[in-house]
């Protein structure tokens, strides 16, 4: 199936990410309104059409309430690393996209874009690299990434970005993306209230 064009949504899990304290932000982002949505929500609709399914990765009982699927993070309060190797422990999807919650900017254009990259390449992953650097966390990992999730988790590390070191990966660039009508912003998340501030601004000027 590497490089199969006939790769599809079937063929894909969508994990949102949605287990972070928001100790920056005071309030839960996942909850956070943007056009009368949740962020939780508005994540899980943009996966919807690209993937089989969508699963958050949250605490237990904690966005029950939303009618989404959930699995609880196994290694809780660990990090990214432990959310996205849980998610990939237990898909049996061969390819699974992973979006955090706190990505109010994206578009269904990247999305497009990073099933594209899928079906083509021949990596283990497809991940976004901008000048602020590596976007682990609106990103694409085959199946048989669990293996160096999962021993990096084990040996008490904390970073995708090292674990990304170590399998192969495709780039998408900046330029990449440009050309695809993608910009970097999309991949702006947010932590603080001034963060959430601009968004809400920028979000307002484009309607």
């Amino acid at each position: 199936m590497r490089g199969d064009p006939l790769v599809n949504k079937e063929d894909i899990h969508g994990f949102v990410l949605a287990g972070g304290k928001s100790a920056r932000m005071g309030q839960d982002k996942a909850l956070l309104r943007l056009g009368g949505k949740p962020l939780v929500l508005r994540a899980t609709e943009i996966l919807r059409p690209f993937v089989g399914e969508v699963t958050l990765v949250a605490p237990a009982g904690r966005y029950e309430d939303l009618g989404l699927a959930v699995i609880a993070d196994q290694w809780p309060d660990q990090g990214p690393l432990a959310a996205v190797c849980t998610g990939l422990l237990s898909s049996h999807a061969e390819w699974n996209i992973f979006l955090a919650c706190d990505l109010p900017l994206l578009s269904r254009h990247f999305l497009q874009l990073l099933v594209q990259r899928v079906r083509a390449t021949r990596s283990d992953a497809v991940v976004p690299r901008t000048e602020d650097g590596w976007q682990p966390l609106c990103a694409a990992y085959h199946s048989p990434c669990q293996t160096a999730f999962a021993r990096a988790l084990h040996e008490g590390g904390r970073s995708i970005i090292k674990v990304l070191q170590e399998i192969p990966v495709e780039v998408i660039t900046s330029d990449e993306m440009v050309s695809a009508g993608v910009s970097e912003e999309e991949l702006t998340n947010m932590n603080t209230p001034e963060d959430w501030a601009r968004v809400a601004q920028i979000s307002k000027g484009a309607r």
